[in-house]
């Protein structure tokens, strides 16, 4: 993977009217990656990538794409095509011609485009069903089409628009691994938008977190599930617990927190952090959290507290327990082991956490 950027976004803006969709995001994506934006809805994700396909003027800002100003470069002449949420499959064309249907009218010739079809479906394993009807095709199967019309344009930068949406869990788990494998066998870069943080965390290379039009954070998957910039990034990133903490600085450089039910303990401050003050914020996750009936051993700090709701999701037992002294629960996940561990509303329970999985958050706000 080359450290050129073969996108970089320069200080990129979007308004409508009064309205800002985009907000100063500046991104530099290299070669080879693959790269998601992820975020809520309405958040100014698709408007990015539309601008990156030029199917939107950016207010203000450069988009580059290896090394080019796109400014006067339209949608069709950029090096890029891009995959629709809809797929937009046309349903009176069989396979071979729904995956043609772009280099049609460029004076390609047709043992060129035949070529370049039948490689483009062996890509996406749909090698041989040139002739089937549109309309006789699955989720998956439609979803590979879309994709191969796209890559068999040869883009430098494959952008996707929540890709995986329209597929049930299972096809959609499924083709996350199929696309992340596809993308590293072509080596080129693809820019996915989605809001399904689990897709993106299992897809990418990197992660470029947005909220009202800004780039919060962008950190690989597991920097972002260690060290949130905030407590908007954390809470879009898996499960957390929040705790108000009173923190100090010592000389060393780590944190000394009191937090509410567990009391006092020194933790590792987050280098992502911008805002502090002496009213702190940290995190916990559920899962990183120890149930026991007795006061568990070997931890940095412990608190005592009652269940107060079970849930049972599988894989997975996730508990709400409300310490002694706090109003709010803090919720504890723990791995199904055949009922292993099996606590009920109301049952007296300790929990335990070790330092290195407190994660500081910066200011109370």
């Amino acid at each position: 993977m080359s450290d050129t950027p073969i996108i970089d976004l320069q200080n990129l803006e979007k308004r409508f009217g009064k309205f800002t969709a985009v907000s100063n995001v500046s991104l530099s994506l290299r070669q080879g990656e693959f790269f998601s934006l992820l975020g809520p809805s309405g958040c100014g994700k698709t408007t990015v990538l539309r601008m990156i396909a030029g199917f939107q003027e950016p207010s203000s800002g450069q988009v580059l794409i290896d090394g080019q100003d796109m400014s006067d470069i339209p949608a069709n002449k950029r090096p890029t095509n891009m995959v629709f949420q809809s797929y937009a499959i046309f349903p009176h064309l069989n396979v071979g011609d729904n995956v043609a249907y772009g280099l049609r009218g460029r004076g390609i010739a047709r043992t060129e485009i035949d070529q370049r079809v039948s490689e483009a479906l062996d890509m996406v394993e749909l090698g041989g069903l040139q002739s089937r009807r549109a309309t006789e095709l699955s989720g998956g199967q439609r979803q590979r089409v879309a994709l191969a019309r796209a890559l068999v344009m040869r883009p430098k930068v494959l952008l996707l628009d929540e890709p995986l949406s329209a597929l049930d869990k299972n096809l959609r788990e499924q083709m996350q691994f199929e696309m992340r494998h596809l993308q590293q066998s072509l080596g080129i870069t693809f820019v996915m938008v989605t809001h399904d943080q689990y897709e993106a965390m299992t897809m990418s290379d990197r992660i470029g977190v947005m909220f009202n039009g800004e780039l919060v954070q962008v950190d690989a998957p597991n920097v972002l599930y260690a060290r949130p910039r905030n407590r908007a990034v954390a809470n879009f990133i898996g499960g957390m617990n929040f705790l108000p903490a009173d923190a100090k600085e010592d000389a060393s450089g780590a944190l000394d927190v009191t937090m509410p039910g567990f009391g006092r303990m020194r933790i590792d401050q987050n280098p992502n952090v911008t805002a502090r003050s002496a009213q702190a914020l940290v995190g916990i996750r559920p899962e990183q959290l120890e149930i026991a009936a007795d006061r568990p051993a070997d931890y940095d700090a412990v608190a005592k507290g009652t269940v107060r709701d079970v849930a049972f999701y599988g894989e997975n037992i996730h508990y709400r327990v409300l310490l002694d002294g706090v109003e709010t629960p803090i919720a504890a996940s723990v791995p199904n082991y055949f009922h292993s561990i099996d606590f009920k509303p109301g049952d007296a329970v300790w929990l335990g956490v070790q330092s290195a999985s407190v994660i500081d958050l910066g200011r109370d706000s």
